[in-house]
């Protein structure tokens, strides 16, 4: 079996013009040379995701969406969702209690949840007069995903009119536990005032955030419509398809009271999520039947993943298929203490022995343009040292991204600036035996990195590799 070290450097992508100058040959003259030498395309992967987490969950089980989307796919086809007991409680809550039922739906760039909620808003509601509002929060972190949340904000807006009006629009990271105190105590008096900012046109507000480089993920509270109110016995419904750390926002809400009255709230949500109360779910997660860790299984190899000491349980969690559990197939590097030693990465690599290696660095955790040249200057001293022990081919290398990165970072001058690499990413493949005589780079997805990586493992498996080989038509017209 082929060893292969697969070298990723996430948020690695195409530069765009009206980004901040990064990249340049001098830069990363190894990437440079081996480009040249070897297999290489700048812009052959287009990756569909903006984070290192989603990418990893997409890479590990081969999927493009949230895996849990096919459970409501497979439940609303067979007809058994409306019969589901939270969401019947779910109803009976909103039909006896003097009180309106809340959604807060987290949304991506996905129309499928579109009828999703539509499915779940009609079991709910079907004649009711009583209203259900829609507080719509934004996931996505890309500011390229703004064209593709207007058009799913339209179709919830158009096709769920009949059903619930949407109240808010705000960016997870004004409720996650990542919000400051002073951010969520904001958004809930804005929640029980109405008081705020307001725009009846969401398209409008996007292309504002748009021309102002505001991820999504991070759009400040604003209200769509008032006609919406917070009372004493409302039902609160998180519609969440991954787990989300909700504690700080349901501690908050729970604290809300009327008065000298406790409030009577009741909460419920799509998929489990983390809190401080026991949240009744509707959906368990279910784990995945093929992913990283069962692939390498079927292979007969082993993985050694390098990654920040904070990333393990959540790429273990991953890799496994969305199962909390150790597996001796995976063995975890802390990069972060050796990250810029090439030589003790590549000692550990020879010490671990194993079939796959796969090595992170994530260019978007810098914070100034210097920081992000030094992570490239680390890539390209490893590349090197890799290049220089493969003695006699031992080891197949490719360096290729996950996701570009929009990242507005102070330069040199301490000046604030974009730097914008696009979704279109880079792909090098280093091995003495496929040459550019015979192979060529075609396209494909984050997924197909992956792929080729189990394609050089063993050539005898069945997947979309990235590397082709050459047929005699291409030759004929491309000498």
């Amino acid at each position: 079996m082929k060893k292969t070290i697969l070298l990723l450097v996430n948020g690695f992508g195409v530069e765009k013009k009206n980004s901040y100058s990064i990249y340049d040959d001098s830069l990363m003259p190894t990437f440079a040379e081996l480009s040249k030498k070897y297999l290489f395309s700048n812009n052959s992967v287009i990756s569909k995701v903006n984070n290192i987490y989603d990418a990893y969950r997409n890479v590990s089980m081969n999927i493009n969406e949230p895996y849990n989307y096919s459970i409501l796919d497979s439940e609303i086809e067979d007809r058994k969702l409306g019969n589901n007991e939270i969401l019947l409680k779910v109803k009976n809550d909103f039909d006896t209690k003097n009180g309106n039922l809340h959604f807060f739906c987290l949304v991506d760039t996905s129309l499928k949840i579109v009828d999703h909620l539509k499915y779940i808003l009609k079991t709910i509601n079907p004649n009711s007069k009583k209203k259900i509002f829609l507080h719509l929060i934004i996931s996505s972190n890309s500011i390229e995903d703004y064209k593709y949340l207007t058009d799913v904000f339209s179709h919830i807006n158009m096709d769920l009119a009949g059903y619930a009006e949407i109240g808010f629009i705000l960016g997870l990271n004004s409720i996650s536990n990542d919000a400051k105190q002073v951010d969520m105590n904001f958004f809930f008096r804005m929640f029980i005032s109405k008081v705020g900012e307001k725009w009846q046109s969401f398209t409008q507000k996007f292309d504002v955030l748009y021309a102002m480089k505001t991820l999504p993920y991070d759009t400040k509270p604003f209200i769509v419509n008032s006609n919406f109110s917070l009372e004493m016995n409302d039902t609160f419904f998180i519609y969440n398809y991954d787990n989300v750390d909700l504690t700080n926002f349901i501690t908050t809400l729970s604290n809300i009271s009327y008065g000298e009255n406790k409030n009577n709230y009741t909460y419920y949500s799509l998929f489990p999520v983390i809190s401080n109360m026991n949240i009744s779910h509707i959906y368990e997660s279910i784990t995945a039947k093929r992913s990283l860790a069962t692939n390498l299984e079927t292979l007969g190899a082993k993985a050694l993943i390098f990654c920040n000491a904070n990333q393990v349980n959540i790429f273990n969690y991953f890799c496994n298929g969305l199962k909390n559990e150790q597996n001796e197939t995976l063995s975890f590097v802390d990069i972060k203490p050796i990250e810029n030693n090439p030589e003790v990465i590549f000692s550990t690599i020879e010490k671990m022995d194993r079939e796959l290696t796969i090595i992170n660095y994530n260019l978007d955790e810098a914070s100034t343009t210097t920081e992000i040249k030094d992570k490239l200057k680390m890539v390209d001293n490893l590349l090197k040292v890799l290049e220089t022990n493969r003695n006699g081919n031992r080891y197949t290398v490719i360096l290729s991204s996950l996701y570009g990165m929009v990242k507005s970072v102070k330069n040199e001058n301490d000046v604030v600036s974009n730097v914008i690499f696009s979704n279109e990413l880079p792909f090098l493949y280093i091995d003495d035996f496929l040459t550019k005589k015979d192979y060529l780079i075609t396209s494909g997805s984050i997924n197909d990195i992956i792929n080729s990586c189990y394609k050089s493992l063993n050539e005898r498996v069945k997947c979309n590799s990235l590397v082709e080989r050459k047929n005699s038509l291409y030759k004929l017209f491309f000498k």
